[in-house]
Protein backbone atom coordinates (compact mmCIF):
# COMPACT_ATOMS: atom_id res chain seq x y z
CA UNK A 1 0.00 0.00 0.00
CA UNK A 2 1.17 3.52 -0.80
CA UNK A 3 1.25 6.14 1.87
CA UNK A 4 -0.81 9.28 1.62
CA UNK A 5 2.18 11.37 0.58
CA UNK A 6 3.26 8.85 -2.04
CA UNK A 7 -0.27 8.71 -3.47
CA UNK A 8 -0.45 12.51 -3.64
CA UNK A 9 2.94 12.69 -5.37
CA UNK A 10 1.94 10.05 -7.93
CA UNK A 11 -1.27 11.92 -8.78
CA UNK A 12 0.66 15.16 -9.24
CA UNK A 13 3.15 13.50 -11.59
CA UNK A 14 0.35 12.03 -13.72
CA UNK A 15 -1.37 15.43 -13.93
CA UNK A 16 1.94 17.08 -14.87
CA UNK A 17 2.52 14.57 -17.68
CA UNK A 18 -0.97 15.22 -19.03
CA UNK A 19 -0.34 18.99 -18.98
CA UNK A 20 2.91 18.60 -20.90
CA UNK A 21 1.17 16.45 -23.51
CA UNK A 22 -1.68 18.97 -23.78
CA UNK A 23 0.72 21.89 -24.30
CA UNK A 24 2.64 19.99 -26.94
CA UNK A 25 -0.55 19.16 -28.83
CA UNK A 26 -1.98 22.69 -28.63
CA UNK A 27 1.28 24.21 -29.87
CA UNK A 28 1.31 22.00 -32.95
CA UNK A 29 4.14 19.76 -31.72
CA UNK A 30 4.30 16.17 -32.91
CA UNK A 31 4.96 13.93 -29.87
CA UNK A 32 6.50 10.55 -30.41
CA UNK A 33 4.61 7.77 -28.56
CA UNK A 34 5.88 5.12 -26.15
CA UNK A 35 8.37 7.40 -24.43
CA UNK A 36 9.52 6.68 -20.87
CA UNK A 37 7.79 8.27 -17.91
CA UNK A 38 9.29 10.42 -15.17
CA UNK A 39 10.19 8.01 -12.35
CA UNK A 40 11.18 9.29 -8.97
CA UNK A 41 14.47 8.46 -7.41
CA UNK A 42 14.25 5.63 -4.89
CA UNK A 43 13.31 6.79 -1.42
CA UNK A 44 12.56 10.41 -2.53
CA UNK A 45 9.35 12.34 -3.02
CA UNK A 46 10.37 15.34 -5.21
CA UNK A 47 8.17 18.39 -5.50
CA UNK A 48 6.38 18.92 -8.82
CA UNK A 49 8.11 21.32 -11.29
CA UNK A 50 8.12 22.18 -15.00
CA UNK A 51 10.11 19.63 -17.04
CA UNK A 52 13.53 20.58 -18.39
CA UNK A 53 14.89 20.10 -21.88
CA UNK A 54 16.98 16.95 -21.69
CA UNK A 55 18.43 17.15 -25.20
CA UNK A 56 18.11 19.09 -28.47
CA UNK A 57 18.57 17.08 -31.65
CA UNK A 58 18.96 18.33 -35.24
CA UNK A 59 18.12 16.02 -38.13
CA UNK A 60 17.80 16.42 -41.90
CA UNK A 61 20.60 18.94 -42.42
CA UNK A 62 23.05 18.08 -45.17
CA UNK A 63 24.97 21.22 -46.11
CA UNK A 64 24.01 23.51 -43.23
CA UNK A 65 26.16 22.87 -40.17
CA UNK A 66 24.53 21.87 -36.90
CA UNK A 67 26.06 24.84 -35.08
CA UNK A 68 24.41 27.15 -37.61
CA UNK A 69 21.02 25.62 -36.88
CA UNK A 70 21.57 25.83 -33.11
CA UNK A 71 22.44 29.54 -33.40
CA UNK A 72 18.80 30.25 -34.34
CA UNK A 73 17.37 28.35 -31.34
CA UNK A 74 16.46 29.55 -27.87
CA UNK A 75 15.54 26.06 -26.76
CA UNK A 76 18.63 24.64 -25.06
CA UNK A 77 19.55 21.69 -22.89
CA UNK A 78 18.76 22.09 -19.16
CA UNK A 79 16.47 25.03 -19.84
CA UNK A 80 12.80 24.96 -18.97
CA UNK A 81 10.60 23.36 -21.61
CA UNK A 82 8.34 26.00 -23.23
CA UNK A 83 6.06 25.28 -26.23
CA UNK A 84 5.92 28.98 -27.18
CA UNK A 85 9.71 29.13 -27.37
CA UNK A 86 9.66 26.09 -29.67
CA UNK A 87 7.26 27.81 -32.05
CA UNK A 88 9.43 30.96 -32.04
CA UNK A 89 12.45 28.77 -32.89
CA UNK A 90 10.53 27.25 -35.77
CA UNK A 91 9.65 30.69 -37.15
CA UNK A 92 13.28 31.84 -36.96
CA UNK A 93 14.54 28.78 -38.79
CA UNK A 94 11.89 29.12 -41.48
CA UNK A 95 12.55 32.83 -42.04
CA UNK A 96 16.33 32.28 -42.20
CA UNK A 97 15.97 31.21 -45.83
CA UNK A 98 18.02 28.08 -45.21
CA UNK A 99 15.09 25.67 -44.98
CA UNK A 100 11.85 25.24 -46.84
CA UNK A 101 10.19 23.38 -43.95
CA UNK A 102 10.85 22.73 -40.24
CA UNK A 103 9.17 20.11 -38.07
CA UNK A 104 9.39 19.68 -34.27
CA UNK A 105 9.07 16.46 -32.28
CA UNK A 106 9.05 16.04 -28.48
CA UNK A 107 9.68 12.87 -26.49
CA UNK A 108 9.57 12.45 -22.69
CA UNK A 109 12.77 11.15 -21.13
CA UNK A 110 14.06 10.39 -17.65
CA UNK A 111 15.84 13.77 -17.46
CA UNK A 112 12.99 15.80 -19.01
CA UNK A 113 11.93 16.28 -22.64
CA UNK A 114 13.94 15.48 -25.78
CA UNK A 115 13.27 18.03 -28.55
CA UNK A 116 14.03 17.14 -32.16
CA UNK A 117 14.13 19.70 -34.99
CA UNK A 118 13.78 18.07 -38.41
CA UNK A 119 14.82 20.49 -41.14
CA UNK A 120 14.34 20.28 -44.89
CA UNK A 121 17.00 22.34 -46.65
CA UNK A 122 16.34 24.55 -49.62
CA UNK A 123 18.21 23.49 -52.75
CA UNK A 124 21.34 25.54 -53.37
CA UNK A 125 23.03 26.65 -56.58
CA UNK A 126 26.00 24.40 -57.20
CA UNK A 127 26.98 25.78 -60.61
CA UNK A 128 26.23 28.79 -62.87
CA UNK A 129 26.68 28.49 -66.63
CA UNK A 130 26.06 30.57 -69.76
CA UNK A 131 25.83 28.86 -73.12
CA UNK A 132 26.03 30.63 -76.47
CA UNK A 133 27.71 33.88 -75.36
CA UNK A 134 30.42 35.18 -77.69
CA UNK A 135 30.35 38.96 -77.53
CA UNK A 136 30.54 39.14 -73.72
CA UNK A 137 32.71 36.96 -71.49
CA UNK A 138 31.23 34.56 -68.96
CA UNK A 139 33.09 36.33 -66.15
CA UNK A 140 31.28 39.57 -66.97
CA UNK A 141 27.92 37.82 -67.16
CA UNK A 142 28.50 36.16 -63.78
CA UNK A 143 29.09 39.59 -62.28
CA UNK A 144 25.97 41.06 -63.89
CA UNK A 145 23.53 38.26 -63.01
CA UNK A 146 23.90 38.72 -59.25
CA UNK A 147 24.02 34.99 -58.46
CA UNK A 148 26.77 33.15 -56.62
CA UNK A 149 27.43 29.48 -56.07
CA UNK A 150 25.97 28.43 -52.71
CA UNK A 151 22.95 30.73 -52.85
CA UNK A 152 19.50 29.26 -52.32
CA UNK A 153 17.91 28.08 -55.54
CA UNK A 154 15.18 30.70 -55.60
CA UNK A 155 12.98 30.77 -58.70
CA UNK A 156 12.46 34.53 -58.44
CA UNK A 157 16.23 35.15 -58.16
CA UNK A 158 16.86 32.99 -61.22
CA UNK A 159 14.26 34.92 -63.23
CA UNK A 160 15.70 38.24 -62.04
CA UNK A 161 19.19 37.12 -63.09
CA UNK A 162 17.88 36.31 -66.58
CA UNK A 163 16.38 39.79 -66.87
CA UNK A 164 19.58 41.50 -65.68
CA UNK A 165 21.73 39.65 -68.21
CA UNK A 166 19.30 40.45 -71.01
CA UNK A 167 19.24 44.15 -70.08
CA UNK A 168 23.03 44.19 -69.94
CA UNK A 169 23.28 42.70 -73.43
CA UNK A 170 20.92 45.32 -74.81
CA UNK A 171 22.92 48.10 -73.18
CA UNK A 172 26.04 46.80 -74.93
CA UNK A 173 24.66 46.96 -78.44
CA UNK A 174 22.75 43.67 -78.68
CA UNK A 175 19.13 44.95 -78.78
CA UNK A 176 17.79 41.61 -80.02
CA UNK A 177 19.53 39.48 -77.40
CA UNK A 178 17.34 36.89 -75.69
CA UNK A 179 18.21 34.93 -72.56
CA UNK A 180 16.34 31.77 -71.59
CA UNK A 181 16.59 29.47 -68.58
CA UNK A 182 17.73 25.92 -69.31
CA UNK A 183 18.09 24.81 -65.69
CA UNK A 184 17.18 26.42 -62.39
CA UNK A 185 13.39 26.82 -62.57
CA UNK A 186 12.42 23.40 -61.16
CA UNK A 187 12.60 22.09 -57.55
CA UNK A 188 14.87 19.21 -58.52
CA UNK A 189 17.45 21.45 -60.23
CA UNK A 190 20.77 22.21 -58.56
CA UNK A 191 22.36 24.58 -61.11
CA UNK A 192 21.54 27.82 -62.93
CA UNK A 193 22.10 27.40 -66.66
CA UNK A 194 21.20 30.13 -69.18
CA UNK A 195 21.02 29.95 -72.97
CA UNK A 196 22.20 33.12 -74.72
CA UNK A 197 20.98 34.16 -78.18
CA UNK A 198 22.99 37.34 -78.72
CA UNK A 199 21.77 38.45 -82.12
CA UNK A 200 23.77 40.99 -84.18
CA UNK A 201 25.92 43.66 -82.54
CA UNK A 202 24.53 47.05 -83.61
CA UNK A 203 26.53 50.28 -83.65
CA UNK A 204 25.68 53.92 -84.29
CA UNK A 205 27.07 55.16 -87.60
CA UNK A 206 25.86 58.76 -87.38
CA UNK A 207 23.46 61.03 -85.50
CA UNK A 208 21.28 63.63 -87.20
CA UNK A 209 18.99 66.41 -85.96
CA UNK A 210 15.99 67.60 -87.93
CA UNK A 211 13.87 70.68 -87.20
CA UNK A 212 16.28 72.55 -84.93
CA UNK A 213 16.58 76.29 -85.59
CA UNK A 214 17.25 77.68 -82.10
CA UNK A 215 20.63 75.96 -81.65
CA UNK A 216 23.01 74.10 -83.95
CA UNK A 217 23.40 70.35 -84.23
CA UNK A 218 26.88 70.61 -82.70
CA UNK A 219 25.38 72.13 -79.59
CA UNK A 220 22.67 69.48 -79.38
CA UNK A 221 25.29 66.73 -79.64
CA UNK A 222 26.71 67.87 -76.30
CA UNK A 223 23.38 67.06 -74.64
CA UNK A 224 23.14 63.40 -75.64
CA UNK A 225 25.01 60.17 -74.84
CA UNK A 226 24.21 58.21 -78.01
CA UNK A 227 27.06 58.99 -80.39
CA UNK A 228 29.18 57.17 -82.99
CA UNK A 229 32.25 55.37 -81.70
CA UNK A 230 35.84 56.28 -82.35
CA UNK A 231 39.04 54.46 -83.39
CA UNK A 232 37.33 52.54 -86.17
CA UNK A 233 34.25 52.19 -83.98
CA UNK A 234 36.06 49.92 -81.53
CA UNK A 235 35.07 52.00 -78.52
CA UNK A 236 31.58 53.13 -77.59
CA UNK A 237 28.99 53.81 -80.26
CA UNK A 238 26.90 50.75 -79.38
CA UNK A 239 23.14 50.94 -79.73
CA UNK A 240 21.41 51.25 -76.36
CA UNK A 241 17.71 51.95 -76.71
CA UNK A 242 17.35 53.03 -73.10
CA UNK A 243 20.02 55.70 -73.69
CA UNK A 244 18.26 56.84 -76.84
CA UNK A 245 15.03 57.34 -74.89
CA UNK A 246 16.92 59.21 -72.18
CA UNK A 247 18.55 61.41 -74.84
CA UNK A 248 15.15 62.37 -76.24
CA UNK A 249 14.02 63.39 -72.75
CA UNK A 250 17.24 65.34 -72.16
CA UNK A 251 16.79 67.27 -75.41
CA UNK A 252 13.21 68.09 -74.45
CA UNK A 253 14.36 69.37 -71.04
CA UNK A 254 17.12 71.39 -72.72
CA UNK A 255 14.64 73.19 -74.97
CA UNK A 256 12.23 73.85 -72.12
CA UNK A 257 15.03 75.41 -70.06
CA UNK A 258 15.08 78.14 -72.74
CA UNK A 259 11.34 78.72 -72.69
CA UNK A 260 10.25 76.23 -75.36
CA UNK A 261 7.68 74.64 -73.08
CA UNK A 262 5.81 73.02 -75.96
CA UNK A 263 8.88 71.47 -77.55
CA UNK A 264 8.63 67.81 -78.61
CA UNK A 265 11.47 65.50 -79.59
CA UNK A 266 10.97 62.28 -81.54
CA UNK A 267 13.50 59.74 -82.80
CA UNK A 268 13.91 57.63 -85.91
CA UNK A 269 16.11 54.53 -86.09
CA UNK A 270 17.28 53.60 -89.58
CA UNK A 271 19.47 50.48 -89.94
CA UNK A 272 21.47 49.34 -92.95
CA UNK A 273 20.71 46.21 -94.94
CA UNK A 274 22.76 44.04 -92.56
CA UNK A 275 20.93 45.43 -89.53
CA UNK A 276 24.24 46.33 -87.91
CA UNK A 277 24.77 50.08 -88.49
CA UNK A 278 22.29 52.67 -87.25
CA UNK A 279 21.52 56.18 -88.39
CA UNK A 280 19.95 57.83 -85.34
CA UNK A 281 17.75 60.80 -86.21
CA UNK A 282 16.16 63.15 -83.64
CA UNK A 283 13.12 64.97 -85.04
CA UNK A 284 12.51 68.23 -83.14
CA UNK A 285 9.39 70.37 -83.01
CA UNK A 286 10.57 73.43 -81.11
CA UNK A 287 7.30 75.30 -80.78
CA UNK A 288 7.14 78.91 -79.53
CA UNK A 289 9.64 80.37 -77.10
CA UNK A 290 7.80 81.89 -74.13
CA UNK A 291 8.34 85.50 -73.14
CA UNK A 292 8.28 86.85 -69.58
CA UNK A 293 5.36 89.23 -69.28
CA UNK A 294 5.65 90.34 -65.63
CA UNK A 295 8.17 89.74 -62.81
CA UNK A 296 6.98 90.13 -59.21
CA UNK A 297 8.34 89.45 -55.71
CA UNK A 298 5.88 88.44 -52.98
CA UNK A 299 6.27 87.96 -49.23
CA UNK A 300 9.01 90.54 -48.69
CA UNK A 301 8.74 93.14 -45.93
CA UNK A 302 12.37 93.93 -45.05
CA UNK A 303 13.49 95.07 -48.48
CA UNK A 304 11.74 97.28 -51.00
CA UNK A 305 10.05 95.39 -53.82
CA UNK A 306 11.35 97.71 -56.54
CA UNK A 307 14.94 97.30 -55.28
CA UNK A 308 14.64 93.51 -55.28
CA UNK A 309 13.19 93.47 -58.79
CA UNK A 310 15.98 95.75 -60.04
CA UNK A 311 18.59 93.24 -58.83
CA UNK A 312 17.14 90.49 -61.00
CA UNK A 313 18.70 89.48 -64.31
CA UNK A 314 15.58 88.09 -65.97
CA UNK A 315 13.24 91.01 -66.64
CA UNK A 316 9.89 91.61 -68.29
CA UNK A 317 9.94 91.34 -72.08
CA UNK A 318 12.85 88.85 -72.20
CA UNK A 319 12.68 85.26 -73.33
CA UNK A 320 12.43 82.85 -70.43
CA UNK A 321 15.63 81.03 -69.44
CA UNK A 322 15.72 78.62 -66.55
CA UNK A 323 19.40 79.32 -65.87
CA UNK A 324 18.71 83.02 -65.42
CA UNK A 325 15.73 82.28 -63.17
CA UNK A 326 17.86 80.05 -60.92
CA UNK A 327 20.58 82.70 -60.72
CA UNK A 328 17.96 85.26 -59.71
CA UNK A 329 16.78 82.94 -56.93
CA UNK A 330 20.35 82.79 -55.62
CA UNK A 331 20.64 86.58 -55.93
CA UNK A 332 17.58 87.11 -53.73
CA UNK A 333 18.89 84.61 -51.20
CA UNK A 334 22.23 86.43 -51.09
CA UNK A 335 20.48 89.77 -50.57
CA UNK A 336 18.72 88.37 -47.52
CA UNK A 337 21.70 86.29 -46.40
CA UNK A 338 23.93 89.38 -46.48
CA UNK A 339 21.72 91.00 -43.82
CA UNK A 340 21.46 88.08 -41.42
CA UNK A 341 18.39 86.38 -42.94
CA UNK A 342 20.43 83.32 -43.83
CA UNK A 343 17.46 80.95 -43.63
CA UNK A 344 15.33 82.99 -46.01
CA UNK A 345 13.57 80.77 -48.54
CA UNK A 346 12.99 81.91 -52.13
CA UNK A 347 10.97 79.88 -54.63
CA UNK A 348 10.36 80.77 -58.27
CA UNK A 349 6.98 80.03 -59.85
CA UNK A 350 6.37 80.50 -63.60
CA UNK A 351 2.67 81.12 -64.26
CA UNK A 352 1.43 80.66 -67.81
CA UNK A 353 -0.95 83.14 -69.32
CA UNK A 354 -4.21 81.81 -70.74
CA UNK A 355 -5.12 85.13 -72.34
CA UNK A 356 -1.84 85.49 -74.26
CA UNK A 357 -0.37 82.14 -75.32
CA UNK A 358 3.41 82.23 -75.43
CA UNK A 359 3.69 84.52 -72.36
CA UNK A 360 4.19 83.81 -68.67
CA UNK A 361 4.42 85.67 -65.40
CA UNK A 362 7.36 84.97 -63.11
CA UNK A 363 6.67 85.15 -59.36
CA UNK A 364 9.32 84.87 -56.62
CA UNK A 365 7.78 83.85 -53.29
CA UNK A 366 9.92 84.91 -50.33
CA UNK A 367 9.79 83.58 -46.76
CA UNK A 368 12.14 85.90 -44.89
CA UNK A 369 12.54 84.18 -41.53
CA UNK A 370 14.50 85.83 -38.70
CA UNK A 371 17.64 87.94 -38.64
CA UNK A 372 20.68 86.44 -36.88
CA UNK A 373 23.99 87.63 -35.50
CA UNK A 374 27.22 85.74 -35.03
CA UNK A 375 27.47 83.94 -31.68
CA UNK A 376 30.51 81.84 -30.88
CA UNK A 377 33.13 80.89 -33.45
CA UNK A 378 34.29 77.37 -32.61
CA UNK A 379 37.51 76.17 -34.26
CA UNK A 380 37.93 72.42 -34.78
CA UNK A 381 41.49 71.37 -35.73
CA UNK A 382 41.83 67.75 -36.81
CA UNK A 383 44.76 65.58 -35.77
CA UNK A 384 45.97 64.05 -32.53
CA UNK A 385 48.65 66.69 -31.91
CA UNK A 386 47.66 69.83 -33.88
CA UNK A 387 50.33 72.53 -34.02
CA UNK A 388 48.26 75.27 -35.65
CA UNK A 389 47.07 78.02 -33.34
CA UNK A 390 43.44 79.06 -33.45
CA UNK A 391 44.55 82.63 -34.10
CA UNK A 392 45.99 81.55 -37.47
CA UNK A 393 42.51 80.46 -38.49
CA UNK A 394 40.58 83.34 -36.90
CA UNK A 395 42.82 85.89 -38.65
CA UNK A 396 41.58 84.59 -42.00
CA UNK A 397 37.92 85.03 -41.10
CA UNK A 398 36.08 88.24 -41.93
CA UNK A 399 33.29 87.53 -39.41
CA UNK A 400 33.36 88.32 -35.70
CA UNK A 401 31.05 87.54 -32.76
CA UNK A 402 28.24 90.07 -32.57
CA UNK A 403 28.28 90.91 -36.30
CA UNK A 404 25.19 90.42 -38.40
CA UNK A 405 25.66 87.14 -40.20
CA UNK A 406 26.64 87.79 -43.82
CA UNK A 407 26.53 84.58 -45.83
CA UNK A 408 28.76 86.17 -48.47
CA UNK A 409 31.49 86.85 -45.90
CA UNK A 410 31.15 83.29 -44.62
CA UNK A 411 31.87 81.98 -48.12
CA UNK A 412 34.77 84.40 -48.58
CA UNK A 413 36.30 83.26 -45.28
CA UNK A 414 36.07 79.65 -46.40
CA UNK A 415 37.77 80.48 -49.70
CA UNK A 416 40.62 82.24 -47.88
CA UNK A 417 41.21 79.20 -45.67
CA UNK A 418 41.37 76.96 -48.76
CA UNK A 419 43.76 79.33 -50.55
CA UNK A 420 46.11 79.71 -47.57
CA UNK A 421 47.89 76.40 -48.38
CA UNK A 422 48.08 75.70 -44.65
CA UNK A 423 45.33 73.10 -44.63
CA UNK A 424 44.45 69.95 -46.51
CA UNK A 425 42.25 70.71 -49.52
CA UNK A 426 41.02 67.57 -51.24
CA UNK A 427 37.28 67.65 -52.03
CA UNK A 428 37.31 64.04 -53.22
CA UNK A 429 38.28 62.75 -49.78
CA UNK A 430 36.35 65.43 -47.90
CA UNK A 431 39.53 66.99 -46.50
CA UNK A 432 39.04 70.71 -46.97
CA UNK A 433 38.39 73.70 -44.70
CA UNK A 434 34.72 74.22 -43.95
CA UNK A 435 32.85 77.07 -42.30
CA UNK A 436 29.50 75.79 -41.07
CA UNK A 437 26.68 77.84 -39.60
CA UNK A 438 25.09 75.88 -36.82
CA UNK A 439 21.26 75.76 -37.09
CA UNK A 440 19.37 77.43 -34.24
CA UNK A 441 18.16 74.16 -32.72
CA UNK A 442 21.78 73.01 -32.27
CA UNK A 443 23.09 76.14 -30.58
CA UNK A 444 22.32 74.77 -27.13
CA UNK A 445 24.64 71.80 -27.69
CA UNK A 446 28.19 72.62 -26.59
CA UNK A 447 31.26 70.62 -25.81
CA UNK A 448 32.61 70.64 -22.29
CA UNK A 449 35.89 72.21 -23.47
CA UNK A 450 34.24 75.39 -24.81
CA UNK A 451 34.33 78.18 -22.20
CA UNK A 452 31.20 80.34 -21.80
CA UNK A 453 31.21 83.99 -22.69
CA UNK A 454 31.08 86.46 -19.80
CA UNK A 455 27.56 86.82 -18.48
CA UNK A 456 26.29 83.63 -20.10
CA UNK A 457 25.51 80.17 -18.84
CA UNK A 458 27.61 77.31 -20.20
CA UNK A 459 25.84 75.63 -23.11
CA UNK A 460 23.40 78.48 -23.77
CA UNK A 461 23.40 81.52 -26.03
CA UNK A 462 22.46 84.86 -24.47
CA UNK A 463 20.19 85.59 -27.42
CA UNK A 464 18.16 83.11 -29.44
CA UNK A 465 18.89 85.27 -32.49
CA UNK A 466 22.60 84.43 -32.35
CA UNK A 467 24.10 81.56 -34.31
CA UNK A 468 27.32 79.71 -33.58
CA UNK A 469 29.78 79.12 -36.43
CA UNK A 470 31.99 76.03 -36.58
CA UNK A 471 35.27 76.07 -38.50
CA UNK A 472 36.73 72.67 -39.46
CA UNK A 473 40.32 72.43 -40.73
CA UNK A 474 42.95 69.71 -41.10
CA UNK A 475 46.52 71.10 -41.15
CA UNK A 476 48.85 69.87 -43.86
CA UNK A 477 51.56 67.55 -42.59
CA UNK A 478 55.03 69.17 -42.67
CA UNK A 479 57.92 67.45 -44.43
CA UNK A 480 59.45 66.75 -41.03
CA UNK A 481 56.70 66.23 -38.49
CA UNK A 482 57.56 67.97 -35.20
CA UNK A 483 57.20 66.26 -31.87
CA UNK A 484 54.21 67.06 -29.65
CA UNK A 485 56.46 69.49 -27.73
CA UNK A 486 57.75 71.12 -30.91
CA UNK A 487 57.19 74.75 -31.85
CA UNK A 488 53.83 75.95 -33.20
CA UNK A 489 53.61 77.69 -36.50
Amino acid sequence: MLSRNQTSWLVERVVLSLVVMAFGTSAGLAQQPNGPQFPAAPGQLPTPQEPLVAEVRITGNETVKQDTVLSYLRTRKDRQFDPETLQADKRRLTSSGLFREVRIYTQPAAEGVVVTFEVFERPTIRAIEFRGNRGITERTLLKQCGLTVGDSLNFYAIGEARRKVEDYYRSKGFPKAEISIIEGDQPEHRAAVFAVAEGPLQRIEKVEFVGNTFVSAKRLETQIQSKPGYLYYLFRGKVDRSKIEADAEQLTAYYRSFGFFKARVGRELEFDDNNKWLTLRFVIDEGPQFVVRNVSVLGNSTFDTAALQASLNLQSGQYFQQGKMERDVNTLRDVYGGQGYIFADVKAEPRFSFENPGELDLVYNVTEGEQFRVGRINVHIAGEFPHTRESVILDRLSIRPGDIVDIREVRSSERRLKASQLFETDPQTGKEPRVVIRPPDLNDTRTATQPPRPGTVRGQSPDRHQLDIDVYVEPMLPLFAPTPQGPSR
